[in-house]
């Protein structure tokens, strides 16, 4: 039987043995030495003058001294009772080196360092291993990040994401099956863009905020004015209330130039209803305001063109208890009837009231017409020839 220990070679006492308390104080000062060993380094390579009772080293390979050129590197060299003491480290072995704050392990062949420093940790794993792509790895149903109440803090909590410069990428990526569906952050640039992908591989450009302007960008590159459309097909916006068939639409349907709004179907009672502006002018169009059940009464403001078939093509009609209509140029006032000149009048018709010291100029245009109440022989209605103002009723001029 050793009289050592199998691990860290500890001297046993021996039966009937003399001065026990020597056996004894040697464990004791090896024990102490191993006991949640600290070293002072494991890189240093010249044996040190004058250390200190309990100092203790881990040799490297280019030691030198008078006691170290003796011990094998790897081995700890504790400075115990005046000499340095040789110690073989068993596998799994832990140390503390003070002169970097790190930790290392040996393996049974060698030390190399681990993550458990304080102050710098290069990986980190919760619940799942870490990576040297993914250092730090959480595998949990939630994370949460709270402001600081302890130390105190401000009372802030920011989650920072720095890059390199503008070419790199800062940003969030959600998955699916650890394949990417959607991106959020700086790409490639400075400006704020959100993209989403249906496989992974390939992602779309949704939204994009310019960092200058403020503006936004939908489907677009970049944004011209404070909200600009864009899109490879149908760009624009619909509005649609859930459960119907009816929606509306502002879209680009001519090459940036005209604005398509439209309703399918329309709805009875709604306060505006806009119908396709077709491009070609084959099919009819319309632009609706009215309310009320259904369009025979309530109020209504309609604009109509269309191919030339319809009752009403090229139509503004207005519907107050009245009629405002106006038809290829045509207006009609007071009636739902097309107009059957340019102006057709259901009802009186009221001119502007001008007394004789303030007429306005005739030479403005013949064939204006206004009320004058005080004229010789009475009121009467007066039209411009271009030069004078006319009495209706005589043509002589108003005095």
């Amino acid at each position: 039987m050793s009289n050592l220990s199998p691990r860290h070679a500890l001297p046993f006492l021996s039966p009937s043995q003399a001065q026990k308390h020597v056996t004894v104080n040697e464990s004791l000062r090896l024990v102490d030495a191993l006991l949640q060993c600290a070293v002072v380094s494991a890189t240093v390579e010249v044996e040190p003058t004058g250390p200190q009772d309990g100092e203790a080293w881990i040799l490297p390979a280019g030691r030198s001294g008078p006691a170290w050129d003796f011990i094998a590197p790897g081995r700890i060299a504790a400075w115990i009772d005046g000499r340095f003491t040789p110690i073989a480290p068993p596998a799994g072995f832990l140390a503390y080196v003070i002169d970097t704050g790190a930790f290392v392990l040996f393996d049974g062949t060698g030390w190399s360092a681990i993550p458990l420093s304080g102050a710098n940790v290069p990986s980190f794993g919760i619940n799942t291993t870490a990576d040297t792509t993914n250092r730090l790895a959480v595998k949990a149903d939630s994370e949460l990040l709270s402001h600081d109440d302890v130390t105190p803090g401000s009372g802030d909590a920011r989650k920072i994401i720095n890059k390199l410069d503008a070419a790199h990428t800062a940003s969030l990526v959600f998955q699916s099956g650890y394949s990417g569906r959607a991106e959020i952050g700086l790409m490639g640039d400075n400006q704020l863009a959100f993209k989403v992908s249906a496989d992974g591989g390939a992602f779309t450009e949704v939204l994009r905020a310019d960092t200058v302007t403020g503006h936004l960008a939908l489907q677009r590159p970049s944004a011209e004015r404070t909200l600009h459309l864009g899109g490879p097909t149908n760009p624009g916006i619909r509005l649609q209330e859930d459960g119907t068939a009816g929606y509306g639409e502002l879209v680009n349907v001519s090459a940036g130039q005209t604005l398509l709004s439209h309703v399918s179907p329309p709805g009875e009672g709604a306060l505006i209803d806009l119908a396709p502006i077709p491009a070609d002018g084959t099919s009819s169009a319309a632009f609706r305001f009215f309310r009320g059940t259904n369009t025979s009464h309530g109020c209504y403001l309609t604009i109509h063109a269309g191919d030339g078939t319809a009752t009403y093509n090229h139509q503004l009609s207005g519907k107050w208890d009245s009629y405002l209509n106006v038809t290829y140029g045509n207006l009609r006032i007071g009636s739902a009837t097309p107009p059957v000149c340019k102006l057709d009048v259901a009802g009186p018709v009221r001119v502007g009231s001008y007394a004789v010291a303030a007429l306005p100029a005739a030479s403005a245009g013949a064939g204006q017409i206004i009320y004058v109440p005080d004229e010789t022989g009475g009121a009467v209605l007066a039209f411009s020839d271009g030069t004078n103002w006319r009495r209706s009723t005589d043509r002589s001029v108003v005095t």
